[in-house]
């Protein structure tokens, strides 16, 4: 048991450690650290507190703390937990170790479960990016055909569109199952579901 007592201590030493070099090479004062997060909306991370953090006289590390620090410093709040570039391996649960970017992936959520709601609300983001790229393609060669003078091919462009529609399609078909599952459906502006009549 003597393990699971001392990982946190060390989970939030490298939280410290990570914490100080992305401080200095900002170079920011831990004063201004601290009223960086100040106008975050967290004044609790005063400069004696980040000094603390740093000098591990501060042992415990909030989630809150993190990620308004991450935010602060403009770094993902994940590089101060696990220092992809700063490591060759760490201690993501107890005694148990990886690369930093196999723990970055692992927190991320990168193996979740297909059906998970993490795993739909990845489709649904990346299934809203690409037909808004298809959209954004077949507007761009408008332009250049207005501006160059050369003519869109027929083909391309009609192409583009059904692309376009057939990832709508999924788009929504994937919609109409995360809220029958009771997800938080994020709105669609300009890719509503067109109404059957």
């Amino acid at each position: 048991m003597e393990q699971s007592t001392e990982w946190p201590a060390r989970v939030s030493q490298t939280i410290a450690r990570e914490l100080r070099r992305h401080r200095t090479a900002r170079g920011m004062s831990a004063q201004q650290l601290a009223d960086a997060c100040a106008r975050l909306g967290h004044p609790g991370l005063q400069r004696t507190v980040i000094s603390n953090l740093e000098n591990g006289r501060r042992g415990a590390v909030s989630v809150a703390d993190v990620l308004v620090l991450a935010a602060a410093l403009e770094v993902a709040p994940v590089e101060l937990v696990f220092p992809a570039g700063y490591a060759a391996e760490v201690e993501y649960l107890p005694g148990q170790t990886v690369t930093p970017l196999e723990a970055v992936d692992w927190f991320a959520g990168a193996g979740a479960e297909e059906d998970s709601a993490l795993a739909l609300a990845r489709r649904h983001r990346d299934l809203e990016r690409r037909i808004r790229g298809v959209y954004r393609r077949i507007w761009e060669q408008g332009i250049a055909e207005q501006r160059y003078g050369s003519e869109l091919e027929d083909a391309e462009a009609q192409a583009g569109r059904e692309m376009a529609r057939e990832l709508a399609d999924q788009l929504h078909h994937l919609r109409r199952q995360m809220a029958a599952r009771g997800l938080v459906l994020s709105p669609l502006p300009g890719l509503d579901e067109p109404t059957r009549t």
